[in-house]
């Protein structure tokens, strides 16, 4: 597992429960952004040679009411130059953020710290009736 060094707002021990998050905002800088469940893929291809991976751990991706801090929500985060397979560590920003009108938080995975062209991924909801009482 090869990981970079992350960037986290408000602060990496910042806590919260997974059950406010409903979205992640992955930056793509406007080139071909891939999403095969909690893993993405940033190709830069064929202007530069990068391909950028990161992975969330799966066990936040996934619904829970669990407590999580920033540092340790991305599991992978690596580029390689095609097309030399080795993986180099990519840095990142991981930002807790909300925007007006929408009171739901939501998290931005910015690789490179680059915040440029937002795409958002939903995250799993969470399973019927789990707000409700039993009947």
């Amino acid at each position: 597992m090869t990981i970079g060094t992350g960037a986290f707002y408000p602060g990496g021990r910042f806590t919260f429960p997974r059950s406010y998050i409903a979205k992640v905002e992955n930056c793509s800088a406007g080139f071909s952004l891939v999403q095969t469940y909690n893993q993405f893929t940033l190709d830069f291809r064929p202007t530069y040679a990068s391909v950028y991976h990161w992975t969330f751990d799966e066990r936040f991706w996934v619904w829970t009411s669990n407590v999580w801090t920033l540092d340790h929500i991305i599991t992978e985060s690596y580029y390689v130059n095609e097309p030399d397979p080795t993986q180099i560590p990519l840095n990142f920003g991981l930002y807790w953020v909300r925007y007006a009108p929408d009171p739901v938080p939501q998290l931005q995975f910015a690789p490179n710290l680059s915040t440029a062209v937002p795409i958002k991924a939903t995250l799993p909801a969470q399973l019927p009736g789990y707000w409700t009482t039993p009947t």
